[in-house]
């Protein structure tokens, strides 16, 4: 499928898995909308003649209509959104406050469906692709990241509910489950770690422990963000894509996740749990 004349919306290209999606796209021939919160990213954007920069920040409803004008005034139909944006809380569920969970789900779910709904018009008029950043998150959730987890999980549903409502009208909705990936994100980890937040926690042992494995694999094995970029491309060139794309080394290992018994793996994520606690208190 030629990507002459198609334009995709990007989310969340600020940095990361957005930015590098965003700038492959329009190396092979896409045109680009690149939506982001930072005027920084924004004015870097501007350089590539493929790219259109928009601000748009998916929670805010003033942004996303904005962001279907600048689409409109270009061009009356939009081949492909690319549902990135999103944010990451963290930390023992039974510690996370109310108003940290709603931050969550406001950004990873509410603002999905909030652009989603609102360039669909246009999306219908191309017979377009949808395709959700969704994380090995989606199926897999690991302890101390639950409100991450849990928007994942409930994207994955939402996309599941709207590919089967939409495939009739000739579109197609496609995940994308990224593994660990080398971004930003493990920074804000740190910050996270340090800020002490949840210390008199009964948790905060296995939690710190596991926070500073998570990172440190993160920044050092991570993949490129380039290699979702790729898998995203694919997504939205193929004849016939996938409906989900894990994006990691070890693919296998998280096929079974999906298939084992809860309480199988409920035994290795303890065991994993203890392994590391005793590894980094060990390392002081």
């Amino acid at each position: 499928m030629s990507a002459d004349f198609k334009s995709i919306l990007v989310t969340g290209a600020n940095s990361g898995i957005g930015l590098a999606t965003a700038q492959y796209l329009a190396s092979q021939g896409f045109h680009v909308y690149a939506g982001a919160r930072n005027t920084a990213a924004l004015e870097e954007l501007c350089k590539n003649p493929n790219i259109t920069p928009v601000q748009l920040d998916v929670t805010n409803a003033e942004d996303v209509i904005n962001t279907k004008k600048i689409i409109e005034q270009r061009q009356s139909a939009l081949f492909g959104l690319v549902n990135n944006a999103g944010i990451t809380k963290a930390g023992p569920l039974m510690d996370v406050s109310v108003e940290d969970m709603r931050a969550q789900f406001e950004v990873n779910l509410f603002g999905v469906h909030q652009i989603t709904q609102a360039v669909f018009s246009l999306l219908l008029q191309a017979k377009g692709r949808i395709v959700m950043i969704s994380s090995d998150s989606g199926f897999f959730a690991t302890p101390f990241v639950g409100p991450y987890c849990s928007s994942k999980f409930a994207l994955e549903g939402y996309s599941d509910s709207l590919r089967r409502e939409i495939i009739p009208h000739g579109m197609k909705v496609i995940l994308i489950e990224p593994g660990r990936i080398m971004t930003p994100i493990w920074n804000k980890g740190e910050k996270i770690l340090k800020s002490g937040k949840n210390v008199k926690s009964i948790f905060w042992r296995e939690a710190k422990a596991m926070g500073k494995y998570a990172i440190r694999k993160g920044k050092t094995s991570g993949l490129p963000p380039i290699e979702v970029a790729k898998i995203v491309h694919a997504a939205l060139t193929a004849k016939n894509p996938k409906l989900r794309y894990i994006v990691a080394e070890n693919k296998f290992e998280y096929r079974m996740m999906k298939i084992l018994p809860s309480w199988y793996v409920d035994q290795r994520v303890i065991r994993k749990i203890q392994k590391v606690t005793k590894e980094e208190e060990t390392k002081r």
